[in-house]
């Protein structure tokens, strides 16, 4: 039985800190720490939220445990996802992020509420890459189960690509490989794709600066209520995070509106180089996106209620 101890972002920055000091090795996660001699595990107990375990039992859990122990409970066999070894360099691939340069004037900020979430919702965990529109692992029930967490929710994309963990001894740090049965290449890489073509959609109607899943326009263009358009017909949720003066001084510098990152409220400066990484649009990614999302409306269909028996069954 492995202890959990949950303490606050110091007091776990000051165990790692002496265990390093003597020599006693652990496994870093990205909010808790395991230390196998010990058979404990210290936990960021400001990341956690009461959850569910395998047993019905509520305790405190990190997103990331939440997750997995969502996935666990939909395929508890589950051994492997299923994907060739050529798929490895699915991996590669990374979310869209565009700067057009510095920029002062009115912008509207535009975000996708819950992008991933939003995408994998509809999909399947061994989705089949390019375009795939069969699968036996839908993700709609995990996804459903984890909407009211947001961490959690979007922990789901960063499992299917996680293969690692750091072991750490006194200043030696190693990479580990670990066996993770929810792997999924393609899932990440389809994940990506639809926000590449999203973010492509929003270039092509003037935005000048695209991180993932936020977009900001010139607010003296149309292209904004175009984009906006263009979500609302392919079923994307989204909202309006900021409107007004903006000053974009850099990468991940700026402000609209009353948004301000942290690197701009500091007065910090990353890279001014104009870059994009946004892959040209394709059309194919906006014709596959429609027939998922009729396959997921036609699922939610056979799984609500039927209420015509009430009707008929109700007092006139």
């Amino acid at each position: 039985m492995i202890d959990r101890q949950y303490i606050e972002p110091k007091e776990l920055r000051e165990v790692m800190t002496h265990l390093e000091r003597n020599c006693t090795y652990y496994i870093a996660g990205s909010s808790s720490i395991y230390v196998p001699a010990y058979r404990c595990k210290y936990i960021d107990k400001f990341q956690c939220k009461p959850w569910t375990d395998l047993d019905g039992l509520r305790i405190d859990m990190p997103p990331g445990e939440a997750a997995r122990t969502e996935l666990k409970r939909e395929w508890p066999n589950l051994k492997r996802v299923g994907w060739n070894k050529r798929q490895v360099v699915l991996f590669d691939k990374r979310p869209p992020m565009h700067y057009g340069g510095t920029y002062q004037g009115r912008a509207t900020y535009v975000d996708l509420s819950g992008a991933y979430h939003q995408i994998y919702s509809k999909i399947w965990l061994d989705v089949c890459w390019p375009r795939g529109l069969h699968g036996r692992l839908p993700l709609r029930a995990v996804a459903e189960r984890l909407s009211v967490w947001k961490a959690a929710r979007n922990a789901i994309v960063g499992i299917s690509r996680s293969r690692t963990a750091i072991g750490v001894k006194g200043r030696r740090r190693k990479e580990l490989y670990m066996k993770n049965h929810y792997l999924s290449p393609a899932l990440w890489a389809t994940v990506q794709d639809v926000l590449h073509w999203i973010a492509a959609e929003a270039l092509a109607r003037g935005a000048i600066y695209v991180n993932t899943d936020g977009y900001i326009f010139p607010l003296s263009m149309d292209g904004c209520d175009e984009f906006m358009l263009f979500l609302i017909d392919n079923g994307f949720e989204f909202k309006i995070k900021a409107q007004g003066e903006a000053d974009i001084r850099s990468w991940n510098a700026y402000a609209v509106g009353q948004v301000e990152t942290q690197i701009y409220k500091l007065k910090l400066d990353s890279s001014k180089k104009e870059f994009s990484n946004v892959e040209q649009c394709n059309p194919q990614w906006g014709e596959w996106w429609k027939r998922v999302h009729r396959i997921y409306r036609g699922r939610a269909d056979k799984l609500a209620p039927d209420r015509s028996e009430t009707r008929r069954a109700s007092p006139a």
